[in-house]
Parts: structure tokens; C-alpha cells; sequence
């Protein structure tokens, strides 16, 4: 591979193209539009400055054709006609073949500077695009998509393993550019349908960054124990906020300093305790009712008292919220509803943490809405009844929609990795 040095440089083609348009009669707007698409500028382009590309890169590395030159270390091999979609369609173009002098060995140089594998016909960007889509659409309503732009035929199952590569991708690079130190950690769980009847287990983690308002992947798995999930963490977190799930709470106290339970979640395990106590439906929304409107009064409290800073004031509050989720739970347990009773004197400390710190001026929410809103984007993609995903696959489909989602900075970044950065600056002057 010693010959690939000759091959790194930057080069700055200026291809110049000229085109003549003749318009006869009235004509509208999206009408001359489509006649100039089916032109294939794009493409002419395209495949013009390839072929520029390619005499420049062959003349460097064996000198102008038909010269005599004993000192050189490769000369031409012939050409190879070669098959290229794009997303401005197919192109096919001579490929010449260089042989070395010292080993013998052919290579292709436009190739090796492209970045195209042997027996490869979609270029990169092509393939992420693809898998990009597919994080929106269906598969199938994806290869329409591709279809449509490339004028090329393709399967599904290409598709399919575009969006393994990129996903795969997406999910070693984001791990080495993992937040060390977020404000807030969000976690959550979600199920999707899998194979044979089974669920797929979906658990994520979300940093968020108070001051710049970032939020972060942090950990991503399908079909793991949150202890192993927890264990992609590598940031640390003021405040964890998550559910009533108590393995999720567990496995990532560790990575918090305290834990906000959401107050929505709060009240609707208190509901779900009742209703499993066979709870009358009218006394169990009177309980709720009272359990919310308690939590309600705190959270305007703490918002009041961060403008005001009367934190004396606060401080009573908390201490009567307290107090009255006390004074709920006996009242519940003297009723035999047990089960809420418990849950509600466990977790009455994890409900009013936001007001805690808002005593030290700091702002947190009291309810996970950040990562619910994300869990929407995952079913609205996942969850369709008729869909039934493989942990790898699912894994990796979400790797792509959650790193876009959470950090449009870093994907952007990805991207541009992943099109490799070293790209030729090319000046197109159309006259």
C-alpha cells in the first residue's frame, strides 16, 4: 500500500461547462424547472469533472502519455468502464488502471481517491442518505425514495444493510465523543415489537446542558439490563430525571448526585396501584385529583420564588408538600390501598428534589418531558404493529435517529466524517 502516498494531495479542478437554453413559447416556472432536471446538468457535471480528476491523477503518477521517462513507477493498464450511482443518477465512466513498475500490482487511482471499494457501485453518500431516509420512512417507501432520485433500480435488502453500516458507524463514533459533564441526565425505556412474538427492550439515557441548552446521547441499548446500559455512561449528572422504573433508577444513581422523579409519572404510579386495588374509577380520579394538585401548588411555588429568591418561603412550601403527601399516604394505607400508600411515602423525597434546588437558584423540571418527546420519535418510527425488528437492526436504526435527534452538531460532524473531510474543493463555472 506504500503507492497510496502519491495519491494525497488536494486538488482544485475548475470544469468548465457551457450550456445553451432555448425557451420557445409561454412557459411556467415549474415546467422550465422540470425541462432543465431532465437535462441532467448535475450529472454532465459530475462525470466531466471525474474524468478531469482521473487524466490529472494518472498524469501524476505516470507522466504524460506517450512520454519517455526511466525513472517512473507506474504506467498505464488499460481502462475499465465502471458503473457509479449517485444522488444525481448513474454514471459510467472509463476507469484507467495503473499499473506499479516495482510489484507488479494494479490499481485504480480515481477509485483510491474516491474511496470506492472494489465491486462497489453506490458512493458514500449515497449510502447514507439511504440509511438517513430510512430512519423517516418505511424500507420500501425509502427504495422509492432512492429510486426516484438515482433513476437506478435497487432492493431492499441494500437498503437494509446501508443502515447497518451507518448505524454501526453512528454508534462507535458518538461513544468517542461522549459528553464528560451534563446538568440534567434523562433516562427511559420503551418496548418495540421483535421476532417470534418477543419485545424488543429499547433503554436510553440524554444528557442535557443547562447553560447551552445541548442535549447529548449517552447511552443507547436494545434488549440489555440497565446495569449494562449504565455502563455506557461515562458523563456525570447534577440531577437524574426519569420514571418509577426502580432497576432504571438504580443502575444510574450512580452516574447522579440526585434524583427528580417525574411528578406526572408520580401521580400516574399512584393511579395505577389504585386501579389495580380495584379502586371505584370516581375515587380513584378524586385521589389523583388531590395527589396532583398538591405537586401542582409546589411546582408554582419554586417558580415564583426563583424570580423573587424568597427562599424562606420555599422552603415552607417544601416542607408542606411533604407534610400533605404524609398526611395522603396514611390516609391511604388506613383505607387498605397499600400499595399506593407505599409508593407515595417512598417517593415523596424523589418528587419535590426540583424545589430543593431551586432554594440554590437552580432551574430543573419537575417532569421528563424532554425524553418522552424523544421515546415519541422512536415509536413513530419502531412501533407500527406490522414491524418487527432484530436487536441489531433496531439498534442500529436507532443509533442514526437519536445521535441526528439529540446532537444535530455531532451528526453533522459524523456526516462529514463519514464523506471522508479530505475532499477535493471543486469550482464549477457554468458560462
Amino acid at each position: 500500500m506504500g503507492h497510496l502516498r502519491y495519491l494525497q494531495w488536494r486538488w482544485t479542478p475548475i470544469v468548465s461547462v457551457q450550456a445553451t437554453i432555448e425557451v420557445h413559447g409561454d412557459i411556467s416556472l415549474s415546467n422550465l424547472s422540470r425541462q432543465l432536471d431532465q437535462t441532467n446538468l448535475n450529472k454532465e457535471i459530475l462525470q466531466t469533472t471525474l474524468e478531469k480528476h482521473q487524466e490529472e491523477l494518472v498524469t501524476r503518477l505516470c507522466g504524460e502519455r506517450y512520454a519517455r521517462n526511466p525513472h517512473r513507477k507506474y504506467r498505464r493498464a488499460g481502462t475499465a468502464l465502471r458503473t457509479l450511482v449517485t444522488r444525481h443518477g448513474t454514471i459510467r465512466i472509463k476507469v484507467v488502471k495503473v499499473r506499479s513498475l516495482e510489484n507488479g500490482s494494479i490499481m485504480r487511482p480515481l477509485l483510491l481517491y474516491l474511496g470506492v471499494e472494489p465491486r462497489r457501485r453506490i458512493v458514500d453518500a449515497l449510502v447514507l442518505e439511504s440509511a438517513e431516509a430510512a430512519t423517516l420512512l418505511t424500507i420500501r417507501d425509502t427504495k422509492t425514495i432512492i429510486e426516484g432520485l438515482t433513476k437506478a433500480k435497487t432492493i431492499k435488502h441494500r437498503i437494509h444493510g446501508y443502515v447497518q453500516r451507518v448505524g454501526a458507524y453512528m454508534d462507535r463514533e458518538r461513544r468517542k465523543a461522549a459528553a464528560e459533564k451534563v446538568d440534567l441526565m434523562y433516562a427511559d425505556g420503551t418496548k418495540a415489537h421483535g421476532n417470534r412474538g418477543k419485545k424488543n427492550e429499547i433503554n436510553v439515557v440524554v444528557g442535557k446542558d443547562l447553560e447551552t441548552g445541548e442535549k447529548h446521547l449517552l447511552a443507547l441499548d436494545v434488549n440489555k439490563s440497565w446495569v449494562e446500559t449504565a455502563g455506557q455512561v461515562t458523563a456525570t449528572a447534577d440531577v437524574l430525571v426519569s420514571d418509577a422504573d426502580r432497576a432504571m433508577r438504580n443502575a444510574l444513581l450512580e452516574k447522579a448526585l440526585s434524583h427528580q422523579l417525574c411528578v406526572n409519572h408520580g401521580v400516574k404510579e399512584v393511579s395505577i396501584h389504585l386501579w389495580r386495588a380495584e379502586l371505584p374509577k370516581q375515587e380513584r380520579t378524586v385521589i389523583r385529583g388531590r395527589l396532583r394538585t398538591i405537586l401542582r401548588t409546589l411546582r408554582n411555588s419554586a417558580r415564583k420564588h426563583l424570580v423573587d429568591e424568597d427562599f424562606e418561603r420555599l422552603r415552607w412550601r417544601i416542607d408542606w408538600t411533604l407534610g400533605e403527601l404524609r398526611k395522603l399516604s396514611q390516609e391511604l394505607a388506613e383505607e387498605g390501598l397499600t400499595g399506593a400508600a407505599r409508593f407515595t411515602r417512598n417517593s415523596a423525597n424523589y418528587m419535590v428534589t426540583f424545589a430543593r434546588l431551586a432554594m440554590k437558584g437552580v432551574s430543573v423540571p419537575d417532569t421528563n418531558n424532554l425524553i418522552e418527546r424523544l421515546m415519541g420519535e422512536v415509536a413513530k418510527r419502531v412501533k407500527n404493529r406490522w414491524m418487527h425488528w432484530s436487536t441489531e437492526g433496531l439498534e442500529n436504526l436507532l443509533n442514526i435517529l437519536l445521535v441526528r435527534y439529540c446532537d444535530r452538531r455531532l451528526y453533522a460532524s459524523l456526516k462529514q466524517k463519514y464523506y471522508k473531510d479530505e475532499e477535493a474543493v471543486i469550482n464549477v463555472k457554468v458560462t
